[in-house]
């Protein structure tokens, strides 16, 4: 009897729970529930069952049953906010049923008043990243409709000329402060200041350009933003994080958006016939801007097109005084990154391949000081390609005794330490060594092949600077290139010595072919390779009676003189490398030949001294005692030398020819320093003195 009433009360509780779900959907209710007393059915119970225990047993197990059953029933939380109207419930996979509620659209105050600050914190991320692509798309394809109107904005109106200028002012230098003070509250602030910026008003496109180079400098950072990957898009992050995302990617699209219309307004030039004055001072703010953001956002993204717009800016000649000090900025610019970047590469890498790349579309027609610009690369002040020594940062192979036993726990954690530690290498822009050292050697290739084509084309604005750069990075040379550049340098030379009257630049680019070809061998090991450079020594030695006479022998860029008043050319360009003067370089060139080198010997230490007597005679007196010192070091180590001073003990062996131009052919074992009288009587005393000493010295 008792097995049937349990049978019979648990189909009482199906039909309830059949029920229950049926009411469900009618009512589409979830949070009502029924009580215990509203089944129908009525169960009689006998009095014997209730002596025995059975009625409260079978009470116990039909109550552990209602709580299994309370259990597994879906919860259903009410939730005061949720307001709109009862749609539909969805039943899922599982059979379980799910409550749908569509909600009205309700438009806050903010949003009708067009509140920036709550929509960073409202919009999702997929709603931002679609919002960024179709305001790229629109500023894009509908560029006027970016453009900011004071005609067309409420608060201009009514207004007057002047209070027009200084409302705009205002506004400006409101916007400005306000994206310095927080820019992560106030970044849309950001779009509508780059939209002034590409006003058809011309003072308000020149204030707006102007206030936004120090507010990027102030709220970018010193890194570069990369865009977001799809997986990223689409994970859920916290509010902090989806406030900083949307702050990098108005930031990064809004400096985008700047740099285009810098590049746009810096090619206004004066040599265009089609641009006004207005666009032509544009132009000049324009590549000002770029110039301060050059420096201070050497690190942060579109720094290949701000490089791209200076190097397009000097390409051309300046035309007048304005744009000679935006030209002179750009160049100190380029500079100043070259310099800083010793510890890198990747920029001076840049630099260079735009450089090289405008300069060989223009047929190097360009000004010297745009190939001195080369001249401040300094990472490669302690690159030694030719060296074959070990660096001390390399991996030492560990032997298998030594190693360290690791579990594959302990080896995949020690591999996910290493990508962490890589992306915090990238994200701090560290540079390795092996990183630097390829930077490095891309950047001497393309420079010495860009050498080498200059001097194969030979203009005549760039052979001294070029000249001069390489006698700096000459002893890089590859053995590979190294032939090819002594050969131009050779026939260079020759052609100029060809003329007997020698002007003063052709004077210097002989003189710089002769240091760059000794520069060129100073770090060869001497025992594997053997270049002869004796015509270069020849040729030194035949340039001495043309510098002797050159008045202007201690002058150079830096030497104060006044302008020629005849000169058409008023905004002469001055080199800010090319300044040395020809008596130092001719110094640097016995240097090297005497003591630098092996082409020194005791007949060429004679044929010199003799010719240098000779020259002294004429030349001026800071030159004079120059070389006079020259002479006491070469005495020093050519002992030879003091045999010139008198006649006394020797043989005489032909005849001295001092119009040969060879120095083993001048017989110069012959001659005599008849010129060291005519020295001591000198009217500057310290030639006279310096004349003294050495012959003292020789005897």
């Amino acid at each position: 009897m008792a097995k049937r009433k349990v049978k019979r009360s648990s189909e009482l509780r199906n039909i309830k729970r059949r029920k229950d779900e049926d009411q469900k959907l009618q009512s589409s209710v979830f949070s009502r529930v029924e009580s215990d007393n509203e089944i129908s059915d009525v169960e009689y119970i006998n009095d014997d069952e209730i002596d025995n225990g059975k009625y409260e047993q079978q009470k116990e197990e039909e109550l552990e049953e209602e709580l299994e059953d309370y259990e597994t029933r879906p919860r259903v939380f009410k939730n005061p906010e949720d307001e709109g109207e009862e749609g539909l419930p969805i039943r899922s996979a599982d059979g379980t049923f799910k409550r749908r509620i569509i909600k009205k659209d309700i438009k806050t105050k903010e949003n009708e008043s067009g509140g920036d600050k709550e929509d960073s914190d409202i919009e999702s991320d997929d709603e931002k990243d679609s919002e960024s692509k179709d305001s790229d798309k629109k500023d894009n394809t509908e560029e006027e409709e970016e453009q900011f109107n004071e005609e067309d904005d409420e608060s201009y109106k009514g207004l007057t000329q002047a209070e027009k200028i200084i409302k705009t002012k205002e506004d400006i230098a409101e916007m400005a402060q306000l994206l310095i003070e927080d820019p992560e509250e106030n970044i849309l602030q950001l779009s509508r200041l780059r939209k002034m910026s590409n006003s058809k008003n011309p003072l308000t496109a020149k204030l707006a350009v102007l206030a936004l180079v120090p507010v990027f400098k102030s709220i970018s950072p010193s890194y570069h933003i990369r865009p977001l990957t799809e997986v990223e898009k689409k994970e859920k992050v916290s509010k902090e994080v989806a406030k900083l995302r949307f702050f990098e990617q108005h930031l990064v699209l809004n400096y985008k958006h700047y740099v285009d219309l810098l590049m746009i307004k810096a090619a206004k030039f004066s040599t265009q016939s089609k641009s006004s004055p207005q666009d032509i001072e544009m132009g000049i703010i324009a590549t000002n801007a770029a110039c301060e953001l050059a420096s201070s956002l050497r690190f942060f993204n579109f720094r290949k097109e701000i490089l791209k717009l200076l190097i397009r800016r000097i390409m051309k000649r300046p035309q007048n005084e304005f744009e000679l000090k935006v030209f002179k900025k750009s160049v100190n610019t380029l500079d100043e990154l070259l310099i800083e970047d010793a510890s890198h590469g990747d920029i001076s890498l840049e630099i260079v391949i735009l450089l090289s790349k405008s300069i060989r579309r223009r047929d190097f027609n360009v000004n010297e000081s745009v190939i001195n610009i080369l001249l401040s690369l300094t990472v490669l002040n302690d690159y030694q390609p030719n060296a074959k020594e070990l660096h001390s940062d390399e991996v030492v192979k560990v032997k298998k005794k030594d190693r360290v036993h690791l579990s594959k726990t302990q080896k995949k954690q020690l591999k996910e330490r290493k990508l962490i530690e890589q992306e915090m290498k990238n994200a701090e822009h560290a540079v390795t060594t092996e990183q630097r050292e390829k930077n490095q050697a891309q950047i001497l290739k393309m420079l010495l092949t860009f050498y080498l084509e200059i001097l194969k084309a030979r203009p005549a604005k760039l052979m001294a600077p070029v000249l001069e750069s390489l006698s700096k990075f000459g002893h890089m040379v590859n053995i590979d290139l190294m032939g090819d550049f002594l050969q131009i340098l050779r026939e260079i030379t020759e052609e100029l010595l060809q003329n007997k009257d020698l002007n003063a630049n052709e004077v210097r680019q002989i003189l710089l072919c002769i240091m760059t070809s000794f520069s060129l061998v100073a770090n060869l090991p001497p025992r594997k390779v053997v270049v002869d450079l004796n015509k270069f020594v020849d040729y030194l030695y035949s340039l001495l009676p043309n510098l002797s006479l050159d008045t202007d022998i201690e002058f150079s860029h830096k030497s104060l003189r006044l302008m020629d008043p005849l000169s058409s050319n008023e905004l002469n360009i001055k080199p800010s490398v090319n300044v040395s003067t020809k008596a130092e370089l001719f110094l640097r060139c016995l240097n090297m030949i005497f003591f630098n080198s092996k082409s020194g010997s005791s007949k060429r230490a004679l044929a010199f001294t003799k010719r240098l007597y000779l020259a002294a005679l004429h030349l001026p007196e800071k030159t004079d005692v120059a070389l006079l010192k020259f002479l006491e070091k070469l005495m020093g180590k050519y002992g030879e030398i003091k045999t010139l001073y008198s006649t006394e003990d020797r043989v005489q062996n032909g005849v001295y020819h001092p119009e040969v131009n060879e120095t083993e052919r001048a017989n110069t074992e012959v001659a005599v320093l008849w010129e060291n009288i005519l020295l001591t009587k000198h009217y500057a005393n310290n030639v006279e003195m310096n004349t003294r000493h050495l012959f003292n010295l020789a005897k």
